[in-house]
């Protein structure tokens, strides 16, 4: 019985991965448009805007990764 609770953690780990992926793009919409309505340039914007979605999935990335239970830190109690 194995295997329905492996499909059920690749699942999860997909729709996780997914709402990471949507919300970056979130704030890099938002982040893109506040430049460009700032008077930046359409490249500084874009610029601006891909930074924005990077740190974005890489926060819930993280976040995901600790939730998870794998982010204890060094006094987990392996040896």
């Amino acid at each position: 019985m194995t295997a329905p609770r492996s499909q059920a953690s690749r699942t999860v780990r997909i729709l996780l991965a997914t709402i990471a992926v949507l919300l970056g793009v979130i704030a890099a919409l938002v982040g893109g448009i506040l430049q460009r309505l700032d008077g930046n340039s359409l490249p500084q914007s874009f610029q601006y805007g891909c930074g924005a979605f990077g740190a974005t999935v890489l926060l819930f990335f993280a976040l995901f990764y600790f939730l998870n239970g794998n982010g204890n830190g060094p006094g987990d109690g392996e040896s």
